[in-house]
């Protein structure tokens, strides 16, 4: 199924905000966005540095939403929230600006399958609850795409804004990922929907 023909493929929020499939000509949005290093405060050896690292990044979440139908949103904010930010790409969207990217895909976990949130944004669109509404997103339609399966939010421990927020969310904190010494782990189970 394609994006186009599911419900979650574009979501506009009551605040303006725009959760739709990546695309290869939000190249430059994303990387005006992951370029940054204050972005990757916790991981800064992730920054992005040059625009052909960022197409190879959204390679795999464009395939994921190929095959799947869902995945990680290019997430856009109405161009008053960053008037530096790069405009979206796709015609339909309207007077908004490429401020990250955030939803769920598949995922395995010690062998057995979850649904990994991501969230990342530009610093000039944070504190202003973005990350809530991607997760809200996701756990509204993981019971559709993937029944049975829990949600999970990976991030480092030093990340306790990203920890706060899915804790809010109802996930609760694992600890650190099993195998891992560097990775947060909070879940939300799939009973809890």
């Amino acid at each position: 199924m394609t994006p186009s023909g599911v419900r979650w493929g574009r979501i506009t929020d009551a605040s303006g905000v725009l959760l739709r499939p990546p695309a290869d000509a939000d190249v430059p949005g994303v990387f005006a966005v992951h370029r940054d290093p204050a972005v990757y405060r916790h991981d800064p050896q992730e920054t992005h540095p040059d625009p052909d690292h960022t197409a190879r990044f959204l390679a795999p979440m464009r395939a994921h939403w190929a095959e799947h139908g869902f995945g990680y949103w290019a997430v856009l904010v109405p161009s008053a929230v960053w008037p530096d930010g790069v405009a979206g790409a796709d015609s339909d969207d309207a007077d908004r600006v490429l401020a990250g990217l955030g939803g769920i895909q598949h995922h395995t976990l010690a062998g057995r399958p979850v649904l990994n949130v991501y969230y990342r944004f530009a610093r000039a669109a944070q504190g202003r609850g973005l990350a809530r509404i991607v997760l809200d997103r996701a756990i509204e339609i993981a019971p559709l795409v993937a029944t049975g399966v829990d949600i999970v939010v990976r991030t480092r421990p030093a990340s306790t804004v990203a920890r706060h927020v899915a804790e809010r969310a109802g996930f609760i904190d694992e600890g650190l990922e099993p195998g891992s010494t560097d990775m947060q782990m909070l879940r939300r189970r799939a009973w809890h929907r």
